[in-house]
């Protein structure tokens, strides 16, 4: 069939000639308008293509004549009148969350292929994406719903939508049945716009919500669970062609349209900030519109259900996973994979030095040896505790080693804090890799980079690194480890002196219980890590000791002449412990040898010879005469030899990545608490090892599959109905689950760099359980006159008349004038931000920040203001916080 027919074919409500060139892509092409029109009278004359009354084309396929002489297609939705698209009555009812919860502990090893699976279902369970729906389909694979809402579930239930099957078009309601094996899931497009594309009405949803579905026997029940709107990107698109605005400038108005949804406030002042001339009529989802006209344009407060389709953004993730599930327990145990599955890595622990690029404490440093020894392991970084330092250092430390690591986050703001540290390490070497920024419409893949290779001029650099600099560096962070694990080793020798002669205080000799027959026990903690430090600094000078402490009972178990002896063998092993080597002095001359040697090795890495690029375009050309598709393991480990850095989005990294086990040498994940676990499997799988870093006090992901779907999935791929907790996708961030994997090394990050002493002790004490460490210069924070650094609290009456839509206007003018005293009256030279819950607040206080001061003084300021997610990976000299309090709430301030 010819591509022109089956463009007919998709449109059986027929299209104009002009409509149907543009479609074919003939707009502005003479020569293929004149082969296409000769094809359109071809079909006409063999009878596969008619052209009605109405001037439009239609396929035979899809064409019947009616009883009265006038004509309809077989797949004309009755739904539809002409350019009118009606929609089947529904009713809205709040139900509240089921708070069913999942058994903790899971005894007894699990399939890892069904854990798999079970994760490839939550993912589909989420079936939003890009969407662009013609109104031929409508009542195939997408239907209009009206009734009185609201559309979007509160905080504390969810929003069941029914719907009669009888009024839903025979064509959807058999799109349905077909689609009950994929997890019954669909997506709820509100708003929704009508625009044209190639000259052709469509609808875009604006917002898309995941919802999930079941029949009874006369109706169609919809639960939507999570106030979490997701952008539609193909509407940002066709937006930017009908506005003012840029593609750009759009999606930067939606933060990360891409991937992450926000609460359906936030959504709606968003879309009237950016889309206000085309919104017609209110947009509430209190009364949605009962149908649409195609020959209209705007936004319209309508809604639709939308059939899950190969747009869904976490297609790419759910792709993967079934791939995932063929592979043996081999390639599993190859990557990342093998230890949040429970089973046994096998990935060689390799000899990667431990470097820092910039200073590091003492916890940053343990992170980054963790990172690159152990196959998994966890980074607790609360803000400003310098986890960006460390990440930086852990990359350093495998690219230096010649390998590779992707870092991966939800938070495209995340990634931009992360690739300006590590493109600090080698400016103007094009060593990092940036997959995806929409912001800066950036959108790079494995194949784009080796288009880039295979068109580089072949010609080696002059700049060559020193491989006697490098073995320095090895050797100076092997004499730091073993200093550190000294330290470490005699820290615990002394706080096991400690408890000896504790328990020797107590206790009283004539009381004793005297000797007792040596019993042979499995060996202790303390002896274990005795057993451990022996293996890295060789025997012991008191050996006989040792061996004596390793079978030793339990201290509680212990005499008084046992406990007097084992305080001298402790002690001789303490005395006998040297540490070598200045540690500040060590870090010093690592961190001067990599600022030297790194610029070079990028340089030297990044560019290759004529061979290797005749090389690179054999084995491409070879791929493409065999097989196409994904590219193979030996050229992308080819490309990796000179793009050793890659930064990706979580969900976009299936688009971009190929999938092959222990592609990278290391995987970092940040923000992971803003990440949810089946949509990084696929990234575990593509690494050797992981780190996963985040904080689980800070913003965390919105999970879309309510409790009782989830244990739904999980009993359909045969996994037990008890002790699945620490696996559950509708209950744990990736941050949550790692935290619950065995034997995971973990460091918590506690000195914090950013703030003033008086606000770290607030935040560690109300937060942090009293860990935080103030490390913040005192002459480094800038105080307005007539201040004391910390926190300072000012009252504000609230409004006597409440205001609508999360607003207090009298927190705003309090701020205003605060903005315009530090800047105008005091000329305070430090950066201010300014932070509120709300969406509506933040337009409230900007417009009375403007009324007030100067643009020249904010824009000397770096003024800001913006949400708490908003503001998240931004620092500034100052911030004032707008808590939005009514006057019901217990007191009102900034």
């Amino acid at each position: 069939m010819s591509a022109l027919l089956r463009t007919l074919d998709a449109f059986p409500r027929g299209r104009t000639t002009e409509e149907v060139l543009v479609l074919m892509g003939a707009g502005f092409d003479h020569s293929k308008r004149v082969r296409l029109l000769a094809e359109l009278d071809e079909l006409l004359a063999t009878g596969r293509a008619i052209k009605g009354r109405d001037g439009k084309w239609r396929s035979t396929k899809t064409y019947m004549p009616r009883a009265d002489g006038k004509s309809f297609s077989q797949n004309q939705s009755a739904a539809a009148i002409g350019d009118v698209l009606t929609a089947a009555p529904a009713r809205f009812a709040f139900e509240p969350s089921l708070e069913g919860d999942l058994a903790e502990v899971s005894e007894g090893a699990l399939d890892p292929s069904a854990l798999i699976r079970y994760w490839r279902s939550a993912l589909r369970s989420d079936p939003r994406g890009a969407t662009t729906a013609v109104g031929d389909l409508h009542g195939v694979d997408w239907h209009l719903i009206a009734g009185r809402g609201p559309i979007v579930p509160g905080q504390e239930g969810a929003v069941k939508v029914s719907i009669l099957l009888d009024d839903l078009c025979d064509e959807f309601r058999q799109a349905l049945l077909r689609r009950e094996s994929l997890d019954n899931a669909l997506a709820v497009g509100w708003p929704l716009a009508v625009g044209r594309k190639a000259g052709v009405p469509v609808v875009w949803p604006v917002g898309l919500l995941s919802a999930s579905w079941r029949r009874t026997p006369s109706h169609l029940e919809i639960l939507v669970e999570a106030d979490d709107v997701l952008v539609n990107s193909n509407w940002i698109q066709g937006a930017a062609r009908s506005t003012s605005w840029s593609r750009a400038e759009l999606t930067a108005v939606f933060a990360d349209g891409d991937t992450v949804g926000q609460q359906a406030e936030d959504f709606l002042l968003k879309l009237r900030e950016a889309a206000s001339t085309q919104i017609k009529g209110k947009v509430n989802g209190e009364a949605l519109s009962g149908q649409i006209d195609l020959q209209s344009s705007g936004v319209f407060d309508a809604a639709a259900l939308f059939l899950p389709g190969e747009s869904s953004f976490t297609a790419g993730a759910s792709k993967d996973l079934d791939k995932i599930t063929t592979w043996p327990a081999e390639r599993l145990v190859r990557s990342a994979l093998g230890p949040v599955l429970g089973l046994t890595s096998n990935v060689d622990a390799g000899a990667i030095a431990p470097i820092n690029i910039g200073p590091l404490n003492g916890e940053q440093l343990k992170a980054v040896r963790n990172a690159v020894s152990a196959p998994l392991s966890l980074v607790t970084g609360p803000p400003g505790t310098g986890k960006s330092q460390a990440i930086v250092s852990m990359a350093a430390s495998v690219i230096i080693g010649g390998g590779s690591v992707l870092v991966a986050s939800k938070n495209h703001q995340a990634l931009d804090a992360v690739e300006e540290r590590l493109g600090s390490i080698a400016p103007d070497v094009p060593f990092v890799v940036r997959t995806l920024d929409p912001s800066r419409e950036i959108d790079r893949s494995f194949a784009d980079v080796l288009g880039e290779l295979l068109v580089a001029e072949g010609a080696i650099s002059a700049v060559h690194s020193d491989p006697d600099v490098l073995r320095r560096i090895r050797v100076l962070a092997a004499e730091r480890s073993g200093a550190l694990d000294a330290i470490e080793e005699k820290a615990r020798l002394e706080l096991e002196i400690a408890d000896v002669l504790e328990r020797l205080e107590v206790r009283n000799p004539a009381t004793a219980s005297g000797e007792s027959n040596e019993v042979h026990r499995k060996p202790n903690l303390w002896q274990r890590i005795l057993a451990i430090f022996s293996r890295f600094f060789g025997p012991l000078k008191n050996a006989g000791a040792g061996e004596k402490m390793r079978q030793l009972k339990p201290l509680s178990e212990m005499s008084y002449r046992e406990l007097k002896k084992h305080l001298e063998d402790l002690r001789a092993l303490s005395a006998g412990l040297v540490i070598d080597g200045d540690l500040i002095a060590l870090a010093k001359d690592i961190e001067k040898l990599c600022v030297t040697y790194l610029p070079k090795e990028m340089q030297q890495r990044v560019q290759f010879g004529e061979q290797r690029r005749l090389d690179l375009a054999e084995a491409k050309d070879e791929h493409d005469f065999q097989s196409g598709g994904a590219l193979p393991s030996d050229i992308g480990k080819m490309i990796l030899e000179h793009r050793p850095l890659w930064l990706a989005s979580v969900l976009g990294a299936p688009k971009r990545i190929p999938l092959d086990d222990g592609l990278f040498d290391l995987v970092i994940f940040d923000e992971a608490s803003q990440c949810d676990i089946a949509s990084a499997m696929p990234l575990f799988a593509r690494a050797k090892r992981a780190v996963v870093v985040g904080d689980d006090l800070q913003l965390s992901f919105i999970p879309q599959l309510g409790r009782a779907q989830d244990r739904n999935l999980m009993q359909a791929q045969g996994l037990p109905s008890k002790g699945m907790g620490r696996f559950s996708q509708s209950r744990l961030s990736l941050f949550d689950f790692v935290l619950r994997v065995p034997d995971t090394p973990r460091v918590t990050l506690r000195h914090q760099y950013r703030s003033a002493g008086q606000i770290v002790d607030y935040i560690s004490g109300e937060f942090y359980g009293g860990e935080l460490v103030t490390a913040q210069p005192p002459e480094g924070v800038k105080i307005p006159k007539g201040s004391n650094p910390g926190i300072a609290w000012t009252h504000v009456a609230a409004p006597s008349i409440p205001s609508k839509g999360n607003v207090n206007k009298n927190e705003a003018k309090a701020i205003a004038g605060e903005v315009k005293k530090l800047l105008a009256d005091q000329s305070y030279d430090g950066s201010i931000g300014v932070i509120t819950p709300f969406r509506a607040q933040i337009m409230v206080i900007r417009e009375a920040v403007d009324l007030l001061v100067p643009q020249n003084l904010l824009d000397r300021a770096d003024f800001r203001v913006g949400t708490v997610d908003g503001f998240q990976g931004q620092e500034r000299d100052l911030i004032l916080f707008s808590p939005v309090l009514g006057a019901n709430s217990p007191t009102s301030g900034v």
